[in-house]
């Protein structure tokens, strides 16, 4: 009886109600995800109800601030993004049969790591692999390892995620990177030789998005030193916007080096003399543990790895 149930439900299990868990996965957001795969928020929410109707659990938690997995529906999100990820595949080398497409790798990174080794490692690639198309997404880190889950990706360049969101997923350390504070040339607080955070808060602060790998950092920063951010705080993931707001106003910015690297050599921001040399986090590769990369991916990793290791070199002579 237990096996005639358990093939009942796989029967009844199909491939948008798997599209629909990795989506919202993704998304974080029912609204979102709906929009994501082209259907109603209401169509989404069924497709959902039937999923767990099928597995006899709850997969999904609903709040204010959006959607989470539960345990469970991370659990069954490893073999839905796998079982999307073989079928994509599959029709790829089928496809592949009949017509010459150009190779393409899709490359996941993060704002605060977009700026630093991706380029380097981009350049030196090309340089191997001229007829190789690149395609570049940023996101935040959880939306970008749910689409490497999914194979939407062949890589991602960010943080380590917490246990539970590396299920089926690999991590490499590659380099640490700093989190600077910065403002604009001339601001009151640039001549100080040490510039405290009840300071900068008081300044009002341009920060990532809460939920952000970095922004749980500059949070920890923050208290710390017994302050928030503040409520005159903006928050946003536009670098062009936190460069013009900071360059304009006596706010400061709160965010990784390898973003503002390029204004400070240029003089556009200057760096306060904040101690942060505790806020320092990894940045590294993250890989499907399953899957074997092309010849092709393999060369890009290696450009990766050596561009990480030549801002290694930087950072050490720095220091």
């Amino acid at each position: 009886m237990q096996e005639h149930g358990i093939s009942t439900g796989l029967g009844r299990i199909k491939l948008r109600h798997l599209q629909c868990l990795v989506a919202i996965a993704a998304c974080r957001h029912m609204g979102q995800a709906a929009d994501a795969l082209g259907i109603s928020q209401p169509a989404i929410s069924k497709t959902l109800a039937e999923l767990e109707d099928v597995v006899q659990a709850q997969l999904v938690v609903r709040s204010k601030r959006g959607a989470s997995l539960t345990d469970k529906g991370r659990v069954l999100l490893g073999y839905a993004g796998s079982s999307l990820r073989t079928l994509r595949e599959g029709l790829d080398r089928v496809s592949s049969v009949v017509r010459d497409d150009v190779a393409v790798i899709a490359i996941g990174t993060l704002p605060t790591v977009a700026p630093t080794i991706g380029p380097q490692a981009a350049s030196l690639f090309k340089r191997q692999w001229p007829s190789v198309r690149l395609s570049v997404h940023t996101g935040v880190n959880a939306g970008l390892l749910a689409l490497l889950k999914q194979g939407e990706l062949d890589l991602v360049l960010g943080r380590v995620a917490e246990p539970s969101e590396m299920l089926g997923l690999s991590y490499e350390h590659l380099y640490e990177e700093p989190v600077v504070v910065v403002a604009r040339p001339g601001h009151p607080l640039a001549p100080a030789r040490r510039v405290e955070a009840e300071e900068i808060a008081a300044c009002g602060m341009v920060v990532p998005l809460p939920g952000t790998a970095i922004r749980h950092t500059i949070d920890s920063y923050m208290v710390r030193h017994g302050v928030g951010v503040g409520r005159e705080a903006i928050e946003t993931l536009s670098d062009a916007f936190a460069r013009s707001y900071v360059a304009h106003t006596d706010a400061v910015w709160m965010i990784a080096l390898g973003v503002v690297e390029h204004d400070l050599r240029a003089g556009s921001l200057v760096r306060l003399a904040c101690d942060t040399q505790h806020t320092s986090a990894s940045v590294g590769l993250t890989l499907r543990s399953d899957a074997v990369p092309s010849h092709a991916v393999r060369a890009l990793i290696e450009c990766i790895r050596e561009a990480a290791a030549q801002r290694r070199q930087q950072a050490e002579g720095q220091s």
